[in-house]
């Protein structure tokens, strides 16, 4: 799996800025451009086996990211009921809908006003 720092920047605010900065790297980057596209589009591989490999992928993510929501938590930063998952589907969905979908520059500040619109408490 691709290799991903988990940020500790002592906020959940601060902590989900970096993770979508990362997550605007990867769908943007060089060498991980054309496979994100592939992902998005459907193509260059069996419908199955794209599944699998999104499905891998993002739960290895998703499970990397964990801490970041405990120590939130443990700082009374997550309302109760909060879902980690459907916080970073909606933050993470901001940058692959403008990057990949609509094809447009992720510009300075995008990761700071996503997370400033989905945090709960912030937007």
């Amino acid at each position: 799996m691709l290799d991903i720092d988990i940020p500790d920047t002592g906020s959940l605010r601060g902590d989900l800025i970096a993770l979508t900065e990362q997550v605007a790297a990867l769908v943007t980057g060089v060498r991980t451009r054309a496979v994100v596209r592939a992902l998005a589009s459907g193509t260059g591989l069996a419908d199955d086996e794209l599944a699998a490999l999104a499905r891998d992928f993002f739960a290895d993510r998703f499970a990397r990211e964990q801490p970041v929501f405990a120590r939130a938590a443990a700082r009374g930063e997550l309302p109760p009921g909060a879902d980690p998952k459907l916080l970073l589907d909606l933050i993470a969905g901001a940058v692959w809908v403008r990057a990949v979908l609509r094809n447009e520059p992720v510009p300075p500040g995008f990761a700071a006003a996503v997370v400033d619109g989905v945090l709960p408490g912030t937007g």
